[in-house]
């Protein structure tokens, strides 16, 4: 299939419709839904069917796509054999196909919030190097292993003749002043037990912490959820998710419809959100501590709602709230 546009009309779950482009070519083709109510496009929810990415985007689209004016784009193949540098490019020119093909001209500049299970997280990674500006939030889902939470601190990367196993491989790049602003979450099952050889539950989750505790201390917007899952899928964190987008666009994106620019998202946000400080989970704002202080001490979330859901996940893996609250 060449560049070309094929418009099709799709049922989705809880009985969604939308009109669907399948756009693409070469190693990338792309499935974009855009909401039935054919409403302006506000945001692109973009995932990888790798994994989970189908259910995910089908969530989304039920309960978010109306909502927030979500359109989205899965990848058409549940394959991680995409080349990295044509995964991103192709983001930008499927979109501007669907902006001409569908008369949303929108989507040819509309923000992105990414999604990735897995392995798939690679693409997130390169996405958020190369087009920081155009991304509100990510969510790097159950990665299993510590090296798909680079974030581009570099760190760990994987190598083949462990196992895939993530090892150390030198001393921090720093993270681009766009990339910082960008709201991230990643979400690590404490119960995975992926099916590689050589794999080590706890030394992946200390190179994953030691990568994203990186960013953060360079200045990252990024939050960990330690969750307790039954198994390497969606099982109960739809709305430690769903929370965390609905926030992020709240937050990052400007009122009113887009134009025909790029979107100038929101920055300059680290001090409005709120951290969980170390060992007691306690979640509090900035206060007097500032923000060097803050990203020493703990994960960052956007909100002080969010933060308070978020606490207790991490604290039992549950949807429920556990603990204290904080300030």
């Amino acid at each position: 299939m060449g560049w070309g546009v094929l418009i099709l009309m799709l049922g989705m779950l809880g009985g969604v419709r939308g009109a669907e482009v399948v756009a693409g070519g070469g190693s990338t083709e792309w499935e974009i839904w855009l909401p039935p109510s054919g409403k302006a496009v506000r945001a692109v929810f973009v995932a990888p069917r790798w994994g989970d990415g189908a259910n995910m985007v089908r969530l989304i689209q039920k309960q978010l796509g109306e909502e927030l004016g979500l359109a989205t784009m899965l990848t058409r193949e549940d394959k991680l054999t995409f080349k990295e540098d044509h995964f991103v490019a192709s983001i930008g020119k499927s979109l501007g196909e669907a902006a001409v093909g569908k008369n949303h001209p929108e989507l040819a500049v509309a923000p992105l919030l990414l999604w990735a299970h897995s392995n798939a997280a690679a693409y997130v990674q390169r996405s958020l190097r190369e087009m920081p500006e155009r991304v509100i939030a990510y969510c790097l889902f159950k990665s299993a292993f510590g090296h798909n939470n680079d974030l581009g601190v570099g760190t760990a990367s994987e190598r083949a003749e462990y196992g895939y196993a993530s090892v150390a491989v030198g001393e921090a790049k720093q993270m681009s002043v766009a990339a910082k602003e960008v709201f991230g979450l990643s979400i690590w099952d404490m119960n995975d037990r992926i099916k590689s050889p050589g794999y080590n539950q706890e030394n992946e989750r200390a190179v994953m912490l030691k990568n994203l505790g990186e960013a953060r201390r360079q200045g990252a917007l990024v939050g960990v959820a330690l969750v307790k899952g039954t198994h390497h899928v969606i099982d109960g964190q739809q709305e430690l998710m769903l929370g965390f987008f609905r926030a992020a666009m709240a937050m990052r994106l400007p009122a009113g419809e887009l134009g025909a620019g790029p979107v100038k998202l929101v920055g300059g946000l680290e001090k409005a959100g709120w951290v969980q400080d170390g060992e007691t989970k306690v979640v509090r704002g900035y206060g007097a501590g500032g923000a060097e202080k803050a990203r020493m001490e703990g994960w960052w979330m956007p909100t002080r709602e969010y933060a308070v859901l978020w606490n207790g996940y991490a604290l039992n893996g549950k949807g429920t709230v556990a603990g204290r609250e904080g300030e």
